[in-house]
């Protein structure tokens, strides 16, 4: 950004010889006379780089230090509009330059979403699109605190949302929002079954009656709380049934993957195509818009055009990049097949119990045919199997006992 702004400020090369560099040097700094791009060049010679205006301030110390001074360069915006100042044609077309590239910056050329991971950018834009905020708006007629209310009635799974431009971009902030899980509440009659065959291990019960004792094996979806309660005191009524049951499970999985494959040989054949674009419209830098190569991988680059101060313009220019590779035929070994398939089966496996779950013991077996390597997995874990269901209607019937009048 320094740079930048000493462009701007014009800036001028200094070759100083003196008998004193360093008393030169320490001048200016007393004086607070800034300098950069110091070179040694010998004993009594050195090349500095400063500001006009800071040039102006440096006369007076040169006759402290008996110095000599050369210019040897001139930069910046100031050199460049006195070369220009009997040039009338060219300053009027640079005038005009920058009221237009002025007048761009005050559109959006530019669109970026930040924040999301499982809304698509594609469907934000359409949203902002159908709002007023696309390429080509108009930037400052965009009022952001509009634009996110009725963008949030569109994108039922935003929370938040803002926009911020700077020049000619807009940059789109989302949070998504986070659903929470379904919860039965606390007065609704419920009840706790299995979510996975196994042997009760351990009961941790809050709330309801046990359906179940420990060791006994219980099948998935087997009621083991129920939020209905026999008392002598109320009778019978419901409530909310709450615990946590482990238990152990037995698992069977099963992976399988091919030997033989091909794999990419890149040959070194490498074809580039770039494109300009403004705004909407593109110029293609090349004339064969074919590609000869049969199988390949592609990169796409892009590079924006910006002014200083992040200004950018509604110029991009695009490189796309072609590797031609062949394929290979590749047999991978069985030993290593087998021992990639177990660390994803155990993954599979990990996955499915939880990180609250534990695993107790494995049991690999391997298969080998016709190309193909096949693992199972037998694994005995030991997981958290309880979960929580409402009470159906029927099951909220109260039936009466059969007395003997009614048997008879």
């Amino acid at each position: 950004m320094q740079k930048v702004i000493n462009f701007f400020a014009g800036n001028i090369r200094l070759t100083i010889e003196c008998a004193y560099p360093e008393r030169f040097v320490n001048l200016c700094a007393a004086e607070r006379i800034g300098l950069w791009d110091l070179v040694r060049i010998d004993e009594v010679t050195m090349g500095v780089t400063m500001t006009f205006r800071a040039y102006k301030k440096l006369k007076p110390l040169l006759g402290r230090v008996q110095a000599e001074v050369q210019k040897t360069k001139k930069q910046g915006i100031p050199i460049f509009l006195w070369r220009l100042r009997k040039r009338y044609a060219l300053l009027t077309g640079l005038v005009i330059a920058l009221a237009v590239t002025w007048i761009m910056s005050l559109y959006i050329w530019d669109i970026r979403v930040e924040g999301n991971e499982t809304v698509p950018e594609a469907v934000i834009l359409s949203v902002l699109d159908d709002l007023g905020v696309g390429i080509g708006s108009f930037g400052p007629g965009i009022e952001p605190p509009v634009i996110r209310n009725q963008a949030l009635l569109e994108l039922e799974d935003v929370e938040w949302l803002t926009i911020n431009r700077n020049g000619s971009r807009a940059v789109v902030i989302i949070r998504e929002r986070t659903h929470p899980p379904d919860r039965i509440p606390e007065d609704i009659p419920s009840a706790v079954y299995a979510t996975q065959s196994g042997m009760i291990d351990q009961m941790i019960v809050w709330e309801g009656t046990p359906l179940v004792e420990l060791g006994d094996t219980v099948e998935m979806g087997q009621d083991l709380i129920t939020g209905r309660v026999d008392s002598l005191a109320r009778g019978t009524y419901f409530g909310r049934a709450d615990a946590r049951i482990y238990a152990r499970t037995w698992h069977s999985l099963s992976m399988s993957m091919p030997l033989e494959f091909y794999e990419k040989v890149y040959t070194g054949e490498i074809s580039t195509k770039s494109i300009i674009f403004f705004g909407e419209s593109r110029i293609n830098l090349f004339f064969d818009s074919g590609i000869s190569y049969i199988t390949y991988d592609k990169i796409v680059e892009r590079f924006d055009f910006t002014l200083p101060g992040g200004i950018v313009l509604p110029i991009r220019r695009e490189r796309r990049i072609y590797t031609q590779f062949e394929k290979a035929p590749h047999r991978i070994d069985e030993t290593r097949a087998a021992l990639m398939l177990q660390e994803r089966l155990i993954e599979q496996l990990r996955a499915h119990i939880g990180p609250a779950g534990e695993v107790l013991r494995t049991d690999f077996r391997v298969e080998v045919g016709e190309g193909m390597i096949t693992v199972h997995l037998e694994a005995e874990c030991r997981e958290q199997i309880a979960a929580l269901r409402r009470l159906d209607e029927e099951e909220l019937i109260i039936t009466p006992p059969i007395t003997e009048e009614e048997g008879s």
